[in-house]
């Protein structure tokens, strides 16, 4: 079976450092995110798998309000990205070793006054990860033979969450990756129901090739960037999508409208629905929900 794992995790830059004025707690609740991200990283290993199949929201780094698809693929050749804060502290945490170019001292996040995952800057890029190009291509082609008109671009970047969640769990950079861009972010939010027969497409294509592929859902989980809202979370939705999921049936998340999302903080879930299709209605190993002052952080991986 091509299928060999997937996985689930945040993208938050906040598992990657703290402020100094966090209380003690907060500082330990960021450590057990960084801790269960490493029991994913196991998790990873174990599948041993040749090639990532990464399902992460754009963050308007590819796309903007001139054409925001809901689904898009990435078929270049390399994937580049830069990191929400310098390679030296991020190699530290995670382990990910990053690609040091002639003549560059060092990184920074991203310049005065633009978002840090926003990290589109400058050509060199500190991280590097080798496409798995024909298996793309035969995503993009099988898909589009199942009638979904997906995207696609050959000159995408990997946003600096994109690439956190990628450090984690492909440190060494030894396996290849395949993009998947999804609009998890601005309204109106591809329907659940067409993210489920997504996964369930991208299934049958897998099903057909050699490939060792992991599956990896990056994203949420409830939150509320750029809105009054910023600070709350619906940790009782949280919740029951977690409890669906370790129920073994994450058919039901197909079930949730575009405005459940979105009023529960969680448009992000949208990859959460498109692994669930892929992965079919499987148990799920839950190994921590940690609520952040402004984020709820779900952290699973399917019992495949």
């Amino acid at each position: 079976m091509p299928l060999v794992g997937a996985v689930a995790a945040p993208h938050s830059h906040l598992q990657l450092f703290t402020r100094p004025a966090e209380n003690e707690q907060y500082k330990a609740d960021v450590q057990k995110g960084r801790n269960a991200m490493i029991a994913l990283r196991d998790v990873v290993e174990r599948a041993n798998a040749d090639t990532i199949l990464v399902i992460h929201d754009d963050h308007f780094v590819n796309f903007d309000f001139r054409c925001y698809p809901p689904f898009a693929l990435f078929v270049g050749q390399e994937a580049k990205g830069s990191g929400v804060t310098d390679p030296d502290t991020i190699e530290k945490i995670t382990g990910a070793t990053y690609r040091k170019y002639e003549g560059k001292a060092d990184y920074q996040s991203a310049p005065s006054g633009i978002p840090q995952h926003m990290a589109n800057w400058e050509k060199d890029k500190p991280y590097v990860y080798k496409v798995n190009t024909d298996l793309s291509v035969r995503l993009l082609k099988g898909l589009l033979e199942r009638d979904f008109d997906v995207p696609f671009t050959s000159d995408g970047t990997m946003d600096g969450e994109e690439v956190l969640t990628t450090n984690f769990l492909n440190p060494k950079a030894d396996k290849k990756v395949m993009l998947m861009f999804t609009n998890g972010y601005v309204p109106p939010l591809p329907w659940p129901r067409r993210s489920y027969k997504l996964g369930k497409a991208i299934r049958e294509i897998l099903d057909e090739v050699d490939d060792r592929v992991l599956v990896l859902a990056t994203g949420g989980m409830s939150h509320y960037p750029g809105t009054p809202l910023y600070g709350h979370v619906d940790e009782v939705f949280d919740k029951k999508v977690l409890d669906i999921l370790a129920s073994g049936k994450g058919s039901k998340l197909a079930e949730f409208s575009p405005d459940d999302l979105m009023q529960s903080g969680n448009g992000e879930l949208i990859n959460w629905v498109i692994t669930a299709g892929i992965c079919g209605d499987v148990k799920c190993k839950v190994l921590d929900y940690i609520r952040l002052w402004h984020i709820g952080l779900g952290y699973l991986y399917w019992e495949l």
